[in-house]
């Protein structure tokens, strides 16, 4: 479940100035997301299943607050949540009428996530460098290819496609141990407005089932 979430987001006032090494972009990066104390995006999912060659395409709007606050709405295909309070993640599907509940701290969030959420640095846990070979993104944005310093078993690779005036980053692929690829795309990313917290507050309304997955075997 935590893996699908992988994120990150694009936009920012651009800035003129001279091509930048490789290091000094992350650096940009890194100082953007760092500052970011809030901030909102409508997202495109693409999530293809290799196994039976199946393309999911999802919509919505998504929310973070510093620190540790996460929520998705998604509205189409269908509408569900996924729901991040700092110490839970919940994952809400009204049409089903469930919900079901991880608690975070017996868990841990992919890196590339938690960088976004204002913990850690990404080169702390990854190896970055400039990324061929790939078709995603749109032409003139920069590619870059993420190497987890430690194998991990949820992922094999994640991209970073970065928009060159603002080192936000604009789209986020990641590509599972099966093959299976999540690539989100992001839009109109406003950044510091001071998102309400009551808005990362949810209780399951009643009649909805809570399926508890550390009690799940």
């Amino acid at each position: 479940m935590l893996a699908s979430l992988l994120v990150l987001l694009a936009a920012a006032p651009p800035t003129a100035g001279p091509a930048l090494s490789l290091p000094a972009m992350v650096d940009r990066m890194q100082k953007n997301y760092d500052q970011a104390k809030d901030f909102r995006a409508r997202f495109s999912q693409r999530y293809t299943t290799t196994a039976f060659n199946r393309t999911k395409v999802s919509t919505g709007e998504l929310s973070f607050k510093k620190p540790g606050l996460m929520r998705w709405d998604y509205d189409k295909p269908e509408a569900k949540m996924f729901l991040s309070t700092g110490q839970v993640l919940w994952l809400y599907e009204p049409e089903d009428k469930q919900a079901f509940k991880q608690d975070l701290k017996k868990s841990q969030l992919p890196a590339a996530l938690a960088f976004l959420m204002g913990k850690g640095k990404l080169t702390d846990e990854f190896e970055i460098s400039a990324a061929t070979g790939i078709t995603y993104g749109n032409p003139g944005e920069i590619k870059l290819s993420l190497k987890p310093k430690q194998a991990q078993a949820s992922y094999k690779s994640i991209y970073f496609i970065v928009d060159p005036k603002t080192f936000f980053v604009a789209e986020s692929v990641l590509v599972d141990a099966q093959g299976n690829v999540n690539d989100i795309r992001f839009s109109d990313l406003k950044v510091n407005t001071k998102i309400d917290a009551k808005v990362f507050r949810w209780t399951p309304p009643s009649g909805v089932r809570v399926i508890d997955t550390a009690n799940v075997k």
